[in-house]
Parts: C-alpha cells; sequence; structure tokens
C-alpha cells in the first residue's frame, strides 16, 4: 500500500491541474499536458508494470470529464507509457537531449491521438496551432524538472544568481 502513495499523489496533481491551474497555465489556448509528462517520467525512472497502469489510470482520470472517450485515452495513455518504457530499455538515456525528445515524441502523438479521437475540423490547422505549440510547451517543464533531477540547478546555484 505504501508503495502506491506517490502514484496517488501524481494523480491528485494530475486532477488538480486540470481543474485548478490549467486555465492559469494555458496560453492563448495551449497547455501543458502533464498527463503525457507524468506517464513518460514513470516509464523513465520506475518499471514496466508500474508504466502500464500509471498510463491506463492516468487515460482513466484525464477522460472523466468525456465519459464517449474515456478508454480512448486510457488505451492512449496506456500505450506510450509502454512505448516510453521500451524506449528507455532500448535508447540511451543519459543525455538531456534524448529524454527531451523522448517527451516531446510522447506529448506529440498524444496530442495528435486527442484531436483525432476529438473528431475536431481542420485537423491540420489544429495540429498546427494546438498539438505542436502544446508539445513545445510540455518540454519546458519537462526541461526543468531534467535539470533539477540531475542537479544542475541547486539552492546554491539560484542564491548565486541574486
Amino acid at each position: 500500500m505504501i508503495r502506491l502513495i506517490p502514484y496517488i499523489l501524481y494523480l491528485l496533481l494530475l486532477v488538480m491541474h486540470r481543474v485548478i491551474f490549467k486555465d492559469l497555465t494555458s496560453i492563448a489556448g495551449v497547455s501543458i499536458s502533464l498527463s503525457v509528462l507524468l506517464v513518460v517520467l514513470v516509464a523513465i525512472y520506475k518499471t514496466e508494470i508500474a508504466a502500464l497502469w500509471f498510463g491506463f489510470f492516468v487515460g482513466l482520470v484525464l477522460g472523466a470529464g468525456i465519459p464517449e472517450q474515456v478508454g480512448w485515452y486510457a488505451l492512449t495513455l496506456t500505450l506510450i507509457g509502454i512505448i516510453s518504457y521500451q524506449m528507455r530499455e532500448r535508447l540511451n538515456l543519459d543525455s538531456l537531449k534524448a529524454r527531451l525528445l523522448m517527451v516531446a515524441g510522447a506529448c506529440l502523438l498524444f496530442n495528435l491521438c486527442s484531436l483525432l479521437i476529438l473528431r475536431t475540423d481542420a485537423f491540420w490547422y489544429r495540429s498546427a496551432t494546438v498539438a505542436l505549440p502544446g508539445t513545445i510547451y510540455t518540454m519546458i517543464p519537462a526541461w526543468l524538472f531534467f535539470l533539477f533531477k540531475e542537479g544542475k540547478i541547486t539552492k546554491e546555484n539560484f542564491r548565486s544568481i541574486f
């Protein structure tokens, strides 16, 4: 039971972002894909089973607002979790650029799949104005997370600036 507490906190963070902070963090209708970012981070740092189940539950939470598409979101995020884990196993992710490219690819794939799931008109226009900028916008918190994780940004570095 204790092992599940971080995942429950991740889901709580995702729910808080969807309900409270999504409007505050969106710029011109483009928002951070926190769900994809969390699934990819779990796939990078945890086991395959954890990535699979976490992707499934994030898909359930994400699709809770649109009950007709819950299964599609769960399937998409589960596949992103599995693909990200398999990429982690087969590729060298020591480089920051490699991890950011993996997050970018997963985020772009999810954004395009969500446009297909929602059956939006003008798919190519929406992918250029929503999916691609959303991917770039999601890269910023991913980049900051990886810098903190590697220890390149610390309290001492931050204090030395001021």
